[in-house]
């Protein structure tokens, strides 16, 4: 399914060519699924299922056992990040509204900011063929969260000008 996902639109792909793909028959296939979206969901919640990232230790600890598992599955990381073929993403924000701290530590306003960010932070990521390690990353984000660098950046731009 996900190889088929990588060239066609979900709705472009029959439970046919899916039954090729894998070697396996009709009946096998809707022994397992309803249907194409059926299969795809079952992905989706198998991947978010195998992650639990949210239930013990930090946030860094956190994100960077999520970015480990997105970057060893780079084939759904490119699905989810770079096509936007998956609901993958809502399904994990789901979890993370359901397992997070009580009560929230930032805004609404601050989280779909920071949300977005990581989005594209992922998607050049994954574009780029993940040459940053899962740690590497994690610090990236991290510090892109906190503005740790901004200081350095307002000196620099400050003697451009």
């Amino acid at each position: 399914m996900l190889s088929l996902l990588e060239s066609k639109p979900i709705n472009a792909i029959s439970v046919t060519a899916v039954c090729a793909q894998a070697d396996v028959n009709r009946t096998t296939f809707y022994r397992y699924y309803t249907d194409i979206y059926d299969c795809v969901a079952s992905i989706e919640k198998a991947f978010v299922s195998e992650l639990h990232p949210f239930e013990s230790g930090t946030p860094t600890q956190a994100l960077e056992h999520l970015l480990t598992a997105f970057y060893h599955d780079k084939k759904l990381s490119n699905l989810v990040f770079v096509e936007g073929k998956t609901k993958l993403l809502e399904r994990m924000q789901d979890l993370m509204r359901q397992s997070g701290p009580e009560p929230p530590l930032i805004n609404d306003y601050q989280g779909m900011y920071i949300g977005a960010g990581l989005q594209s932070i992922l998607k050049k990521w994954v574009k780029d063929g993940m040459p940053e390690t899962p740690h590497q990353l994690t610090q990236i984000i991290i510090d892109t969260i906190l503005a740790r660098n901004l200081d350095d950046l307002r000196k620099t731009a400050g003697k451009l000008g």
